[in-house]
């Protein structure tokens, strides 16, 4: 029997071995991080094959390009308090907390949808100006990078509704938190694409205009 319990703990790995789950999430990130890298790549390229960036409209209108302030400001104070409520959350749920991680996890919720409507109202003050997809370079990347930008907040509060839905169904436990932990990976995932999206799109946009 000693033996044989010493054998069992000869084989046992070293470490714990990756969740399907999250290995799953891990490789849904990896081919994000290269759609959003091409993305970023493209405009790089715009940038540096115009003498002048943003290049000038077609017509002259006020304040005709983003401004980083105050929509974009606001939404970044969102986007990352929403980080902060996912992540401590998610932990919450770990230690099987539930009542503060249906507040937590909630308050994620609310604070995604309010950077959702955030950038829909930045959208249509710039379509009043007179800034569209096909303005000018500067204006389709922006539309590009940032509505997919949208798009991807918006399928994680689809996917933080349904973690929500799967809690309150008790299908969660101190051992079984892959599906909240594999959430909260991707939601820091869309938070840090915002980062280089407002520092590039918005703060370098308005330091080298």
């Amino acid at each position: 029997m000693a033996v044989a319990t010493m054998h069992e703990a000869e084989a046992a790995p070293e470490y714990p071995a990756i969740k399907p789950g999250m290995m799953g999430m891990y490789i849904f990130l990896a081919s994000e991080v290269m759609f959003f890298g091409s993305l970023f790549a493209t405009y790089f390229y715009l940038y540096g094959s115009h003498i002048q960036w943003p290049p000038p409209a077609p017509t002259t209108t006020p304040e005709f390009y983003v401004n980083w302030y105050p929509v974009p400001v606001i939404n970044t104070i969102l986007l990352f308090s929403s980080a902060f409520t996912c992540h401590f959350g998610a932990s919450r749920s770990a230690s099987a907390n539930r009542r503060r991680f249906f507040v937590l996890w909630t308050a994620t919720i609310l604070l995604g949808l309010a950077f959702e409507f955030g950038q829909l109202y930045e959208f249509i003050s710039a379509f009043g100006r007179g800034l569209n997809l096909t303005t000018n370079s500067f204006s389709s990347a922006f539309f590009i990078m940032t509505g997919f930008h949208g798009a991807h907040v918006l399928g994680g509060l689809i996917l933080l509704l349904l973690i929500l839905y799967r809690a309150s169904r008790g299908q969660f436990s101190p051992q079984h938190h892959v599906g909240v932990a594999a959430v909260t990976l991707y939601w820091h995932f869309v938070d840090v694409v915002w980062f280089f999206l407002f520092v590039i799109l918005y703060i370098g946009v308005a330091l080298f205009r």
